[in-house]
């Protein structure tokens, strides 16, 4: 018995002494790391996403598209000639083009200059004959006068209801009915006035910055325009001022005024004298037997109202016309 225990501790003390000191790590345990653990967001972020039915394609999402920079010109300043950026369609139609007369005019069939000008109208449709052959086209010189008793021109311009319309060749104010003027014994409806630069009418073969007229139909037919002349001077004109502020800048553009406070009668001057002769339309299609009714001593409008107006329309005055055999009559 006792040499079977002393042969038990033999076999316990060998099994010890094959042990190493320190013990290598079990594949369970792992080696110490100094990365912090990563979080459930990182961790999804290595798995391939997922299309969600409730998130929109990233096509969709609306953000300013990225153009390369256009290339530099001289001095370091982009070329203006080449753009990359996308282009911005207008809110008006191009065919109205800049203020020049001609541009503005093309659609209308005639215009201020160019081979659509006033020395090609007679050419242009056989309705235009006359402004080639026509006897008594306006506008004229006025160089010599007849004086002869007649009465004055009586206006009866009141406030009234206007309609503003640039038709492409000028600023149109329509007229409701009511104002009228009675001249050598007739009576005309003003109708619409209107506006030129310079004045088509010449007086000593003078042409002042701007001319209204005022144009009338009498219950036969005939009409009647009075040329209002427009000098420059120191002060505004209260419904020149009104009207340009309502002036339209575009071809066929139409502004109305629903009650206006003053009279087409602020377009006249104090001193009523006129002179009178016949002549015509001084557009196409130039027709001819109309009355016309040019006051001897102009208005007087500001510059800055006179250059509002050029803005638009820098030339729409016809050239002056032979007088041939006419006479001017000069009312005192």
């Amino acid at each position: 018995m006792r040499h079977f225990a002393l042969f038990l501790c033999l076999i316990f003390s060998s099994a010890q002494g094959n042990e190493p000191s320190h013990a290598a790590p079990s594949k369970a345990e792992s080696k110490p790391s100094h990365e912090p653990p990563k979080t459930s967001h990182e961790a999804v972020a290595k798995e391939a996403p997922k299309a969600s039915a409730a998130e929109p394609p990233a096509r969709e999402i609306l953000t300013p598209p990225v153009h390369a920079a256009p290339p530099l010109g001289r001095h370091g300043i982009p070329n203006p000639s080449v753009s990359h950026a996308p282009k911005k369609r207008s809110s008006h139609a191009p065919a109205h083009g800049t203020a020049h007369a001609s541009s503005r005019h093309a659609g209308g069939h005639w215009a201020y200059e160019g081979s659509t000008g006033p020395e090609n109208w007679g050419g242009m449709s056989p309705s235009f004959s006359l402004c080639k052959e026509g006897r008594e086209q306006s506008p004229i010189n006025i160089t010599t006068s007849y004086a002869q008793e007649m009465e004055k021109i009586k206006f009866n311009y009141g406030m009234t209801k206007i309609t503003v319309v640039n038709n492409g060749h000028t600023i149109q104010l329509n007229i409701d009915p009511g104002s009228f003027i009675e001249a050598l014994g007739t009576k005309y409806q003003l109708l619409q006035f209107h506006f030129h630069t310079p004045s088509e009418e010449a007086i000593g073969g003078i042409r002042y910055p701007m001319v209204a007229h005022l144009v009338h139909k009498s219950e036969d037919g005939k009409l009647a325009v009075v040329a209002a002349l427009i000098q420059q001077g120191g002060q505004d004109n209260p419904l020149v001022e009104a009207l340009w502020d309502k002036m339209p800048s575009e071809h066929n553009e139409t502004r109305t005024f629903d009650k206006l406070t003053y009279s087409p009668a602020a377009l006249l001057p104090l001193d009523q004298s006129f002179y009178t002769f016949m002549g015509s339309l001084t557009t196409p299609p130039c027709s001819e037997g109309v009355r016309w009714l040019v006051m001897k001593n102009p208005l007087s409008i500001s510059a800055r109202q006179i250059a509002r107006f050029r803005k638009e329309f820098p030339m729409n005055a016809r050239p002056i016309q032979s007088i041939n055999a006419r006479n001017v009559m000069e009312g005192m």
